[in-house]
């Protein structure tokens, strides 16, 4: 906790965003109702989190009071580790409560890790991460479903940069996904999703200086166009 004080103070009133430990809050979910997963809080923090429940929820909530406190002008937003959202959205939903995530700035959620054609090789489990209307329905509807129960937007991180026009080898393997979300930022700004970060999750994907300038065209052109609203 004293580590994380002395980031937050190097933060100081910048302004940043800070995401919340992607695969720790998963790892939390999968012991039980937050508040019973038993956390060293007081005694790890009585300076900032004296009067916090020494629970997992408790270290949440101390989490994001410190950020608020330390770095003021900087948003702290809770990672969605929800791998069951698919089955179960409403265990997501009452899981992030028990959290505290109407404290957060923000929530964050993934749309994968590594390029749709680099996941599509045998060597790379032959999984198909393309996307389609039915599955980017599915997931703007679990973003939308995420914001409005705390209240807080989302943000999407490590989208694949790659494009249909690459040809799959080392840092130009094909994706749909820029493509996508830039032909259809209004239901994209209708999930109440507040932010798009590009990059890829492991070195051997599509960068953005490999991607024959697909993603910086369709920035600056989305930026010409005047955005979309947000909702």
């Amino acid at each position: 906790m004293n580590d994380y004080r002395f980031f937050l103070q190097k933060i100081g009133n910048s302004h940043d965003m800070i995401d919340i430990e992607p695969d720790f809050w998963g790892y939390v979910r999968s012991l039980g109702n937050p508040h019973q997963v038993a956390a060293q809080v007081t005694a790890a923090n009585p300076t900032d989190c004296g009067s916090q429940e020494n629970s997992a929820a408790g270290l949440s909530r101390c989490l994001i009071a410190m950020a608020h406190k330390y770095a003021p002008n900087t948003g702290a937003g809770f990672h969605l580790t929800c791998w069951d959202w698919q089955t179960d959205v409403q265990k997501c939903v009452k899981d992030y409560t028990d959290l505290g995530a109407k404290n957060a700035d923000f929530l964050v959620a993934d749309v994968s890790d590594r390029d749709a054609g680099w996941y599509a090789q045998p060597a790379h489990g032959a999984r198909d991460t393309f996307w389609n209307d039915q599955k980017a329905a599915a997931a703007l509807g679990w973003y939308k479903t995420m914001a409005e129960s705390v209240g807080k937007p989302v943000v999407l991180w490590q989208i694949p940069v790659g494009n249909m026009a690459q040809n799959n080898t080392l840092n130009h393997y094909k994706d749909d996904k820029v493509d996508w979300f830039f032909a259809h930022m209004d239901q994209v700004a209708n999930a109440h999703v507040a932010d798009l970060l590009f990059g890829p999750g492991q070195q051997e994907q599509t960068t953005v200086e490999s991607d024959g300038g697909n993603l910086i065209n369709k920035t600056i052109a989305y930026r010409k166009s005047g955005g979309t609203a947000l909702k």
